[in-house]
């Protein structure tokens, strides 16, 4: 289980694939941009 953009846990049938987790991690981020804080992260977007 990891945690989900909200923070509730949610059931991940990928867990063992590193990559694609990772990937849709950013992406989940990415939804949320506006939730964005970190300077370095919003350099990068903006950029």
């Amino acid at each position: 289980m990891s945690k989900g953009p909200g923070g509730g846990k949610v059931h991940l049938p990928f867990e063992g694939d590193r990559v694609l987790t990772i990937i849709l991690s950013k992406a989940f981020m990415l939804a949320d941009d506006h939730k964005i804080k970190d300077k370095t992260i919003l350099k990068q977007i903006h950029s």
